[in-house]
Order: structure tokens, then sequence, then C-alpha cells
């Protein structure tokens, strides 16, 4: 029998005391199938230290249990160790349960390489497979309940296809009663499941505050319409969590993976992790924290209406913390059911909208989606390189010890004020560009005595070797070479047919990936990290920079501003402006190994002292903001809000007045007691357990009253406080904004306590810096915000 369709997805279970290879995949009709490969073996190799005989490996030994393992069978192969040649051996063993052991005992007498690769990632990798790809097999057919489709095979293989594979997607999402601010899965139960396949939307409700039944039917749904994808936001820390427990105290059995098993749930970094065997699970939260740059709060609602799936203004809002009574409300409850709806809805758009692109950085990386989409873009690169390093017959690396820290990238301080007629310039990829003109690569770095090297990098003196061409610059050279290949064809076709949009995204990903590398190389838990790449890489950035500033001055252009591989440049006859700019370019192109393009033209542009930090009116009329407190997420939704419309005001009105109006008026608002408590709302992450911090911040003293109170406050967790009236420093003054299931008139009514909103701190550490930040500039000062008359002159500031 054959085979022909799309890989989704590779494990393994053990019969007979053997490892199984599963790949789960789906025909071009959508059924489901497995391939099982009997035939595969788990490895690792041992570069030995020394003449170490084959036998001292091939005797080794660990009990286990009371079980002896070792190894099934040793042999030699040759591999490359940053290129050079080296005699490995390679240990066999039984299960991949049993590399652990072996490997510990290996150490003694060689580096242990590849002995942490999971099973199903070691057989993608050997048998050059590609997830949500093509895959073609096989062999005999065989008997399972669980998919259309099964055989035994022992050669498949995969090949590159174009468009979508046809999934079936689940979006789900949950709402639980919550009386005390935020739920406790152990004592409150989940009172909608929300459920969208795109054609079908379903609300399943509980019986009262019983959600027996719904997670039954819950599990029947998944069984039912058997999706090949399930989608939630943050359902890895918040929804699957709260299921699993609730199914727990049911006594049910939560079996949605495909082959009737139960989730795996663990932690990977700083986000939890929800395994369905099968099946794909995607937490949109993830891709959208790592992937979607234009939203600093990402909330489901915030990133909905940022990427068009469903506006905030034409949706269902309500408070988190008033579920349970709308739920116990019968007139409100149908408002609930709406905003359930609204939230599901949303979460199966962003799929349709995100997972385009993790499709492409799947088959691009040749891990599984439901890994890629969890992986930070470090983890992205280094999986790419483990997948290509086979190609090359390179040994991964050990994880590098103690690392060093480096300069980074040049910074031209910003003329700050207001600026018209401005041109943001661009280095396109710098970094890779510098990486390939100069051969540098972790396997290529001179030492005292090599020949044949580069010019020494400024300021650090490092040097590569001319030849060969190093592992990091074929592969970015053939990164660049088929991006370039992409955006030829991209040229000739319909922008809006869906070949257009399928190479669009394939190029975006290989763009991601590639400018990804540079950083790669300095970052501190790289298996390729190479300190002496980090280093000599800025170090040319920093060069060129100054280079093509000193450019800029010849040409009669003066830079505004400058920050690693981008320029902000403005000339006094403004006229000549991009004639200049033009004649600019084309000579840097000329003079250095770089590329560069015009990013933007602005009409209007406002630096601050600082540097990240402007905001801009384009040619084309869109606002650019760049790093004000409007874009950062420990400020709260009012003060960002009115920042905004400063911005706004200021640069398409020209009227500092009216922005400074604008100010006193939601001044005004917040201490009156007139704005929703969500609006006042701080968010900022725990990037380590409470007891690490040294000082007691406040969202740290919020984290630890959401323990007591058994709220979740676990490291990733985004603790949501606000500040009330009372004694003490901020941090005594932060209670988590869960705790509280009342919001009116300024009063935050807890369980036990009405607490009150400190308005003066709002005003006084919220509201005002932010407007100060631009309109501070103006002649404005805090008292002149607050009431106090001061003229502004937007003239004055040209």
């Amino acid at each position: 029998m054959k085979f022909h369709g799309w890989l989704l997805d590779v494990d393994y279970v053990v019969e007979n005391d053997r490892p199984v290879i599963r790949m789960w995949c789906i025909d071009d009709e959508g059924r489901s199938a497995v391939l099982f490969d009997r035939t595969f073996e788990p490895y690792f190799y041992v570069v030995p230290y020394g003449d170490v005989p084959i036998n001292t490996l091939e005797n080794i030994a660990d009990e286990v249990g009371g079980e002896i393992i070792r190894p099934v069978r040793v042999d030699v192969v040759d591999r490359k160790n940053f290129g050079v040649p080296v005699k490995a051996y390679r240990l066999f063993t039984r299960l991949p349960r049993d590399v652990p052991y072996l490997r510990e005992i290996a150490k003694r007498y060689g580096d242990v390489r590849e002995a942490d690769i999971l099973f199903g990632v070691r057989y993608i990798i050997d048998k050059r497979l590609i997830p949500m790809g093509g895959i073609e097999a096989e062999g005999e057919p065989v008997e399972v309940d669980y998919v259309d489709i099964a055989l035994n095979c022992e050669q498949p293989k995969g090949m590159p296809r174009d468009g979508e594979p046809p999934v079936k997607i689940m979006a789900f999402d949950c709402e639980m009663f919550n009386p005390r601010g935020m739920p406790n899965a152990k004592e409150d139960p989940i009172v909608l499941i929300s459920i969208c396949t795109g054609n079908q939307v379903r609300i399943l409700e509980a019986s009262n505050q019983n959600d027996k039944q719904i997670i039954k039917d819950f599990i029947a749904f998944i069984d039912e319409y058997d999706p090949d994808i399930i989608v939630g936001y943050n359902q890895d820390s918040f929804d699957w969590p709260y299921i699993i427990e609730r199914a727990k105290r049911h006594k049910i059995k939560l079996n949605v993976s495909r082959d009737g098993s139960t989730p795996l749930h663990g932690r990977g970094g700083l986000q939890k992790k929800v395994k369905l065997i099968g099946r794909l699970n995607v937490d949109l939260y993830q891709v959208a924290a790592r992937d979607v740059d234009g939203v600093k709060i990402k909330t489901l609602d915030n990133i909905a209406d940022y990427v068009g799936v469903m506006k905030k203004d034409e949706r269902v809002n309500l408070s988190g913390v008033e579920i349970y009574q709308y739920w116990l409300d019968p007139e409100r409850r149908k408002d609930l059911i709406a905003y359930s709806r609204d939230d599901v809805v949303s979460t199966y758009g962003l799929a349709k909208e995100l997972l385009p692109l993790q499709y492409e950085f799947t088959r691009m990386i040749h891990e599984p989606l439901d890994n890629v989409s969890k992986m930070g873009r470090g983890r992205q690169v280094e999986a790419y390189l483990a997948y290509i390093a086979y190609e090359h017959g390179e040994l991964i690396p050990s994880r590098a010890g103690e690392v060093e820290t480096y300069a980074g990238g040049f910074v031209f301080e910003p003329v700050k004020g207001l600026h018209k007629n401005v041109a943001a310039l661009d280095f396109s990829a710098m970094y890779p560009s510098i990486m390939i003109a100069y051969n540098i690569s972790p396997d290529t770095v001179c030492e005292a005595g090599d020949q044949d090297c580069s010019e020494p990098a400024p300021e650090v003196g490092y040097r590569f070797k001319k030849q060969p061409e190093g592992f990091f610059t074929t592969i970015l050279k053939n990164l660049v070479t088929h991006r370039s290949t992409l955006k030829k064809r991209l040229a000739q076709l319909d922008r809006k047919s869906n070949e257009y949009r399928m190479l669009d995204l394939r190029q975006k990903s290989i763009k991601i990936l590639t400018n990804a590398f540079y950083g790669y190389t300095g970052w501190a838990q790289a298996k390729w990290y190479r300190r002496e790449c980090a280093e000599a890489t800025s170090a040319w950035g920093r060069y060129f920079i100054k280079k093509a500033n000193d450019i800029a001055i010849e040409m009669g252009l003066q830079v505004l501003y400058g920050d690693t591989d981008s320029l902000f440049v403005e000339m006094e006859d403004n006229k000549r402006l991009m004639d200049v700019v033009r004649q600019y370019i084309q000579r840097v192109k000329a003079e250095l190994p770089l590329d560069m393009d015009i990013d933007n033209v602005y009409r209007i542009i406002f630096f601050t002292e600082s540097k990240k930090r402007y905001a801009g009116l384009t040619d084309r009329g869109e606002i650019v903001v760049r790093g004000l407190e409007v874009r950062r997420g420990d400020w709260c939704e009012i003060a960002k809000e009115l920042q905004s419309e400063v911005i706004r005001i200021i640069l398409e009105e020209e009227n500092p007045d009216k922005a400074a109006k604008f100010v006193k008026d939601t001044v005004q608002k917040v201490k009156s007691g007139k704005v929703p408590l969500d609006a006042l709302v701080i968010h900022k992450t725990l990037t380590k357990s409470v007891t690490r911090y040294e000082s007691a911040q406040a969202h740290v003293k919020a984290a630890e009253r959401a323990m007591e109170r058994d709220m979740a406050a676990e490291i990733g967790n985004k603790i949501s406080y606000v500040i009330v009236k009372g004694t003490g420093t901020l941090s005594d003054r932060a209670y988590p904004v869960d705790m509280f299931h009342k919001f009116k008139d300024s009063k935050l009514y807890a369980k036990d306590k009405t607490y009150e909103i400190d308005a003066d701190y709002y005003v006084d550490k919220q509201l005002i810096p932010t407007a100060l930040r631009i309109l501070g500039y103006f002649g404005y000062t805090e008292d002149a915000l607050k009431g106090r008359s001061v003229q502004g002159t937007l003239e004055s500031f040209f």
C-alpha cells in the first residue's frame, strides 16, 4: 500500500521492549493516518578523549530499577567537529530512555554529543522529513482504531509541497466561576467552554455550577470532530491545566489525544507546555508574544484587534472579575455567552492569520509545529542548524559553559525634539551580510599561526579563515540566495493571489531566521556559541555605521539618530532630500559590503533624549511609535491611551495646547473615578520565583498576595495589579486585580475588605510622566498639566 500526504508530527511508543516510531499524517482528503517504523534505533555520539578502545564503550553498563542497561552496539563514524574531521563512536541503545543513563557513564571517556535530541526529532533529522510538508511511504496496512489509515513502513520520503495541508482546526476557550476573583481549579467549576471550527461555533454550558457534563461533552466533541490542530489563547498555562484538574476531580479520563491518551503537561522555560499525541496543540498567545511586534499588552482582544480579526469596539467586552456575576444573573448570562463566543471566534480567526507563517517556520526548522510555535528565536535557529548539520556531517556541539558579554551596535544619540521631512534608512540584513563577507562562523575562527585569514575586525581584532567556507556562512548564503529568488518570483505575481501569499510567507520566515543568526552566536544557551563571532560581527557593524555617517556628512545630510542598523537623516534644503538620499544609498552600496534601503519617510518626527524612543508621522499618514510608554507593558492602559492621543495631536494637528487640554481632562476623569478598572491595571511578567527577587517590587508583592489567595503566580505569568490608597511603600499598596469582584466609584470590593484606587498615584506616576515625555519639549510642566496654564508653541521647536 502506498501513502501520499502531509506529515504533522512524529513520536514513538514502546512495543515488545522496542521503540516504534509513529508518523502522524493526513492525506490530501484530510483523512488521518499513522505510519509505523519499527526499525529505527536510538543513538548518541562520543568523541573519545585520546585513544579509547571501542570495547571500553561497548562494555559500559548501568543498573536502573534492577535492570542492567548497556549499549546494543557501538560503531565508528567519520564526522566533523567545527569543521575539523574527527572519529566518533556512535552508541546505539535499546530504548530512548536508556540514553540518559549511558550518556553519564560515557562522559568519562569522551565528549558526548547529541544525547539530548528527542527521539522523534532524531528520526525527522535522519530521515530528512519535513513536518507540515509532504511525505510518501509504502508498506503493509495495519488495523488501528484511532486513525483512518495505518501502515508499517521503513523508508518514508519527505518532500517539499506548496500550499497548506488540509488540516482541521479547532479553537476553544473556557470561562470559569470566580466569586473570589481569580478562579481556583480545585474549587471553582468551568461554566462555559466555547468551541469554534470555522463553520461551527458551539457553546457548552455547565449545569448550574457542576461542570462534569460539559467536560464529557468537550471530550466527545473532540472525538467526533477529530481535529488535527487545537488552538487556544494562553491555554497551555490556563485552560488546559484547569480542565486537567477539573477532570481529575470528577474522575474523568481526559482522552483528547488522537490515540486516546491524556494530555502531557510540563514546563519548558518560562512557559508551560501541553502535548496532545497525534494532534498539534498550539498556544497562540506564545506565538503572538514572539511574533507580533505591534502590540505590547498581548491580550486576546488587543491582538485580534491589531491583526484585523475582530475590532475591540465590535465585540462584547466584560471585566474578568465579573464573570461569576454574569453567570448567576439569568438576564446577563446571555452577555457572558456572547463574550465567550467572541473570544473563541477571535481565537479561531487568529489561528487563520498566524498559523501560515508558523507552517513555514516548521518546514524550515524541521520540528513539529507545536514545538516550533513554543520556541524562542534562538531555539528555532538551533533546531534548523541541527537539521543542516546532519547534511554536512557536523556534530552538534555540547552546550556552552560560561559565557562573556560583548558590546552591541553603535548608537548616534538622537537630536531631541521635532523634525520635519526626515528619511529613515535601513541596512538590509546588516549582520548576515557581514558574516558572509568575512566568513564569520564558529568553525572559521583563526587561531595564532593560522594563515590566509581575513583582515582583523575593528576594535576586537578577531580574524576568520578565508577558506573553506564556514558552516554558518554556507547556510546564510543559501538562505539569502533562496530569499532573493523568492522575491524575484513575487515581483512577477499578482499580490492578491494565493501563490503570492504563500511565497511571501516563505520569504518572511527566511528573513526572520537569517537575521537571528548573529544574535544566536552570542546567546548564552547556544550550542554553537562563539563569542568571537558575535563580537566581530557587532564590531564590523559599528564600524560600518560610523563610515555611513561620515559619507552622509560629506553629502550634506545630517544624521538625527542612528541605532545599530538604521539612520535617520535630514537636510536644510528639504526639497532635495530624496534625490540626495538616493545618491547616498548608491554610494553606501558601492563603498561598503552592505545593502541599504529607505524604510520610511516622515513628514514630522519627534525624538526624545533617549535612544529607541521616538514617534513619527509617515508620508503615508501612518503614525509609528517606538519605545515610548504607549508601547510598553508596565504602564496602565489609560496612561498609554493618553500618550497615544497626545502623540497623534502633536503629529497630525501640530497643536500642543489641544494636547495639554486632553491631558487635563483625563486627569480629572481619573480623580473623579470615571474610568473603568481595566484602564488602571498594570501588567508585568514574573521572570523568576517571588522568593528570588532582591527588592520588593510592586508586581512581586501583588504576586505574593495572589499566591495567598490560591491564584496563579508562577514564573512566566503576567501579574495584573492595581495601586490602592494606604500607608507604606508602593509595593505595600499593590494588589492583584483578580482578587476584586466589583469596582464602582473608585472603590474595589474584595471578599473581606473594600479598598480605594489611589488616584494620586495614577495621576502623578502614570499620566503626568507619559504626557511630559512629549509635552515637556513644548514648555509644559507638571503643574501646568494639572491645571496651571503655560503656553507652548510648535514653531519654536523646529
